[in-house]
């Protein structure tokens, strides 16, 4: 079997249904249940599900652009896999906070389908328990292949289903750690404390924006899933296809263009969205409605309703159209 390791067991057909976002679901009760593992059982995880699919996206595309070469398919599988980050990996803050650890364990996985369609165009098989270690790797989880199959040795290949009660400190450090691995704060690897908490700095001051204003967590992290994706992208390349790597970065303006349409678009769409919790402050300040606090008071009160409720709608669509 190319790639070498074992073939990870009970891997689904290639075309079963499921979105990043709904096997991120079925992921997280594994993650509750062993916490101390949390990137190993992720690792593990896409590379059962998604392995397969990975294997027939690419055929797929093979098929249809017979004569596409090596280097068009790694750009075509990188920019579809950063679009999907992006897609996947959206969440609002404010009320639906409580959403973080499924939007980042879809972004998550996102990533991996993208690094397991790389690797079968480099000749890898996407089942081998090899790629597992490959993803701890270029997530900068451990610095090697050699130090991420020793700790994959220690971590339970199907832990039993947990329900989600673990104590919340553990459950915030694993939030904190799965936004590391996303390049949300600082990185995955060691860290001083002083390091962490300065690239902590910008994440924590769009939290709170984020409670006031939930939509601006849209655009926000579109644009550091899609940097961060694309980075990604080209580290697994040189990883796999080191020869390739160099025309990769030549035609990054190329690359990075194809995905932005769609950054654009959702932005433009989030936009619209807030102004109008603005426009409703504006509005019931200058009619003169007074709930509490005086003008100041009636625009905050307004503009955080109005905002919520719009990003309330956003919600139900998206979830609606899912």
């Amino acid at each position: 079997m190319n790639g070498g390791g074992r073939t990870t067991e009970g891997s689904p057909p290639a075309r079963t249904a499921g979105s990043a976002t709904v096997q991120a679901q079925a992921l997280l009760p594994m993650i509750w249940a062993d916490p101390q593992h949390m990137p190993e059982q992720l690792a593990f995880f896409a590379v059962r599900r998604f392995g397969p699919r990975a294997a027939a996206s690419v055929a797929r595309r093979k098929q249809g652009g017979p004569a596409a070469g090596d280097d068009e398919l790694r750009r075509e599988a990188i920019a579809h896999g950063t679009h999907m980050t992006i897609a996947d990996g959206a969440v609002l803050g404010g009320p639906f906070i409580v959403l973080m650890p499924v939007s980042f364990v879809a972004a998550l996985l996102s990533q991996a389908r993208m690094v397991l369609e790389l690797a079968v165009l480099a000749g890898r098989d996407p089942l081998s328990e090899q790629r597992v270690a490959d993803l701890l790797v270029l997530q900068d989880v451990y610095p090697s292949t050699e130090a991420a199959t020793e700790a994959l040795r220690e971590a339970k290949r199907r832990p039993p289903g947990g329900r989600g009660r673990i104590p919340r400190r553990t459950r915030w450090s694993l939030i904190a750690r799965m936004a590391a691995i996303l390049g949300l704060v600082g990185g995955s690897g060691k860290q001083s404390t002083l390091r962490r908490v300065v690239s902590s700095l910008p994440i924590a001051v769009l939290f709170l924006v984020g409670m006031v204003l939930p939509l601006i967590w849209v655009p926000a992290l579109a644009v550091i899933y899609r940097k961060n994706t694309l980075r990604l992208g080209a580290k697994a390349v040189q990883y796999y296809t080191p020869g390739a790597a160099g025309d990769l970065l030549r035609h990054r303006k190329r690359l990075t263009r194809m995905p932005r349409t769609v950054g654009v678009a959702a932005v433009l769409r989030v936009f619209a969205l807030a102004v109008v919790p603005f426009a409703a402050a504006a509005a019931a300040a200058f009619a003169g409605l007074r709930l509490a606090g005086g003008f100041w008071g009636t625009c905050l009160i307004v503009l955080v309703a109005a905002s919520l409720l719009a990003a309330t709608l956003w919600f139900m669509h998206r979830r609606s159209r899912r």
